[in-house]
């Protein structure tokens, strides 16, 4: 079962579907305020622009960045 479904992974459905919910889940992190870095480090935080960016914020730009990349990618396989 678990080789069934890693091999869905590997076909053009499978990435568009991880590519989406990396963008979703990347917005996510990026739109949400600063938090505690998994739920017991200390929040750390700077100002950019007039914006709180935290631990969240720079892993969800690269969740948002790979999940475009693997978007892009599935869109020219066959």
């Amino acid at each position: 079962m678990y080789d069934r479904m890693c091999y869905w992974f590997s076909g053009k459905n499978g990435q568009c579907l991880v590519g989406a919910l990396g963008v979703v889940g990347g917005l996510h992190l990026i739109l949400t305020p600063a938090q505690k870095v998994l739920g017991f480090l200390p929040k750390f935080s700077f100002e950019l622009g007039g914006m709180e960016v935290g631990a969240q914020q720079l892993v969800g730009i690269g969740l948002l960045v790979s999940g475009v990349c693997v978007l892009g990618s599935c869109r020219m396989m066959m």
